[in-house]
């Protein structure tokens, strides 16, 4: 496995309506953008991603739908991971809004 790989909870992820995998990333001013993402697989409950993200950007993997580009929140961890695969860009952060 790539020691680099990075993963996301599956519920961080979503469909545009053309059915490309985006997510919504919380940038360090607080700010929401949307990224377009390469998936190569699941495993277990979680995406590994192979572009679109970097170490250390924060996914926002509850309250999307909630949640606009250019909308501003507050990113506290994610509580959900227990069980998870773990991996080397292991993060699981949530957001706020304010």
């Amino acid at each position: 496995m790539n020691e680099r790989a990075l993963f996301v909870p599956q519920q961080g992820v979503s469909r545009d309506p053309k059915g490309n995998p985006i997510a919504l990333v919380v940038d360090e001013d607080g700010k929401i953008s949307q990224r377009a993402l390469g998936l190569d697989r699941a495993m277990g409950n979680r995406w590994l991603v192979t572009k679109g993200l970097s170490p250390g950007d924060r996914v926002i993997v509850e309250g999307s739908e909630r949640l606009r580009p250019g909308a501003t929140v507050r990113a506290v961890p994610f509580a959900g991971a227990a069980g998870s695969t773990p991996g080397a860009g292991d993060s699981q952060p949530a957001a706020v809004a304010q």
